[in-house]
């Protein structure tokens, strides 16, 4: 037989179990979040299929980065990490380095789960970085969503909500990514911004995002009871007992579609932690000891000490002090040898309010110095970790910078390779092309009211300075920040804005937290009447934060970049100018 006849056959008989891996895979990326038992399984069987020679490595490489989330979902952190080290390793050798930003994910999330902050943000922010590089939208939307989760914990709301906004942002454009590698279900982002906006106090918008979440295709399974459990949460705390109630009914319902003995341990206690709140007394002790008995099985000390504080409370709550006492000195002894300076802040607290509330008032004062104590400990831990982040994005900048400067002593062989280079250099344009052409297809629209394609507006906004300069006639600029604006305020608040403006003004969403506003014939101070206009019009919604407008007037050198720039740094200004401790708002 011709060779070439034998090789065409070869191609087409592997190229559908190719096919066929991939698209097993695309199904285990949903169903390791909703069934993690049975994901593991298929899991497992797909490993034996793939463990033959001629299977591609790309193939291998994306199986081990579901597994490694799946063992994530499972609880299982110390083989999630062990296998995410091995995955970042083994996309280095093959270079795929577009693989790494999702090993980097799996191991800060192993990482968080252990409340090991000076690692996982760090890492959080090389995936980042690595996800944009490499255009990886379906890393980059999940490395945001468990930085902002991390930083909704550490109380760090702004950069939060701009990771969050950005992730749900861009989440409609996972897809336009040349292979598929692994992404979260968009519940929950969801989940994750209703869990942010109810640690910052605003209930309405929580719940808001709490019920996005739950009307998702994607709510099923596991997935499903951690949004009932989390919508239960947050409808309790905003007072509406009756939804919450029935929200727990549902999620109670789901406990036989939990088959892991660990998930579903994680899931009574959270569970638990709400009927206590409700006072169901005796329902939330039978729950938490099922969590205890299961933690302690599987020497799962972090969740062992934190059962047992849930535990000491509900008996001090039933009058069982000496028991609770027990249990409680029990979770401190492990709080200080774990080093989880945060968890014994809460039980010194605990303890405290005891003895205040048996007038032991010696005690009270004791342990409430120990709190103290603990919280200057966890706020050093915590300072430390951002610390180590931030020098590591400076060591990152600095890489970057030195990748872009030329090397002088390569100028005579990147001469003898410059007819590769520009073969190279003409392919990556075409797939660059191929590639915008898809994300201009699936581009997610940002609303109706002056919100343009980013392309057109560009060049709409190029025309209108490149007219303003021919003409020898004023044009102005303004810049506002949307970040302090509810996402759902948006629309109604650009078409008041908009009524404000002239009909020659142009009122432009130019990202996702910019609203850019161009003067066409107005100067500086034209330009400062319009924005007394518009803060009027701002202020009631984004009540507690004062109205910043950035300003800059078109001057001769100007391109789009530097008139947004200057703005920018004007905006600025006006922030560190007005800015003071009354103005910023606290989560309460």
């Amino acid at each position: 037989m011709d060779f070439r006849v034998m090789v065409l056959s070869l191609l087409i008989w592997l190229t559908p179990l190719a096919a066929g891996a991939m698209e097993q895979m695309d199904k285990l990326n949903l169903l390791m979040y909703q069934y993690p038992t049975q994901a593991m399984e298929q899991i497992n069987q797909l490993e034996k299929q793939l463990d033959k020679p001629g299977t591609p490595e790309i193939e291998r490489l994306r199986l081990s980065l579901l597994k490694c989330f799946n063992l994530l979902q499972l609880g299982e952190n110390e083989a999630a990490l062990n296998l995410a080290q091995l995955g970042d390793a083994k996309a280095k050798q093959l270079k795929l380095d577009r693989a790494r930003p999702y090993f980097l994910t799996c191991q800060a999330d192993a990482y968080t789960n252990y409340n090991m902050l000076k690692l996982a943000l760090p890492l959080l922010d090389s995936a980042v970085l690595l996800a944009k590089r490499y255009q990886q939208p379906q890393a980059l939307v999940d490395a945001l969503r468990l930085r902002g989760q991390l930083d909704t914990d550490t109380e760090n709301f702004t950069s939060a909500i701009e990771d969050l906004r950005l992730a749900l942002d861009i989440y409609p454009d996972i897809h336009t990514q040349i292979n598929d590698w692994s992404w979260p279900p968009q519940a929950y982002l969801y989940a994750a911004m209703s869990n942010l906006l109810y640690a910052s106090g605003d209930l309405q918008q929580a719940v808001y995002y709490a019920n996005l979440g739950l009307q998702s295709d994607e709510a099923k399974g596991k997935v499903l009871q951690t949004l009932l459990i989390n919508a239960a949460m947050v409808t309790l705390v905003n007072g509406d007992t009756q939804t919450s109630d029935n929200l727990l009914k549902q999620a109670k319902a789901l406990q036989p579609e939990i088959a892991s003995p660990l998930e579903l341990a994680f899931s009574y206690g959270i569970i638990a932690s709400i009927d206590f709140k409700r006072g169901r007394l005796d329902s939330a002790e039978e729950l938490i000891r099922l969590s205890l008995h299961t933690f302690e099985a599987q020497r799962k000390l972090i969740a062992t000490m934190r059962a047992k504080r849930l535990l000491a409370q509900i008996l001090f709550a039933k009058g069982k002090d000496g028991a609770a006492m027990e249990l409680i000195e029990q979770a401190i002894s492990q709080g200080i040898e774990l080093g989880q300076y945060s968890d014994l802040e809460e039980f010194y607290a605990i303890v405290s309010q005891h003895y205040a509330a048996q007038a032991n008032f010696k005690l009270a004062y004791a342990y409430s110095l120990k709190r103290y104590q603990a919280k200057e400990q966890a706020d050093q831990t915590l300072n430390d970790a951002r610390f180590i982040q931030f020098k590591a994005r400076l060591n990152q900048q600095e890489s970057l910078q030195l990748v872009s400067q030329p090397d002088a002593g390569n100028t005579l062989f990147a001469f003898k390779g410059f007819y590769l280079a520009l073969i190279a250099a003409t392919l990556v344009l075409l797939c660059v092309c191929v590639w915008y052409l898809i994300y201009r297809k699936h581009r997610h629209q940002a609303g109706n009211h002056g919100v343009q394609e980013s392309g057109s507006m560009t060049q709409e906004l190029d025309a209108m300075l490149s007219g303003a300069k021919r003409g020898n006639t004023p044009l102005s600029l303004l810049l506002f920040n949307t970040s302090h604006v509810r996402q759902v305020d948006l629309s109604p608040l650009q078409s008041q804005m908009e009524q404000r403006l002239r009909e020659q003004d142009k009122l432009i969403r130019y990202s996702m937290d910019e609203l850019v506003i161009i003067l066409p014939h107005t100067s500086a101070v034209g330009a400062k009447r319009v924005m007394e206009q518009l803060v009027d019009c701002i202020q009631p919604w984004q009540a507690g934060f004062k109205v910043n407008l950035g300003l800059a007037t078109l001057q001769h050198f100007d391109t789009l970049a530097s008139l947004i720039k200057r703005a920018n740094i004007s905006h600025l200004g006006q922030v560190k100018a007005t800015e003071s401790p009354a103005s910023t708002p606290q989560a309460q």
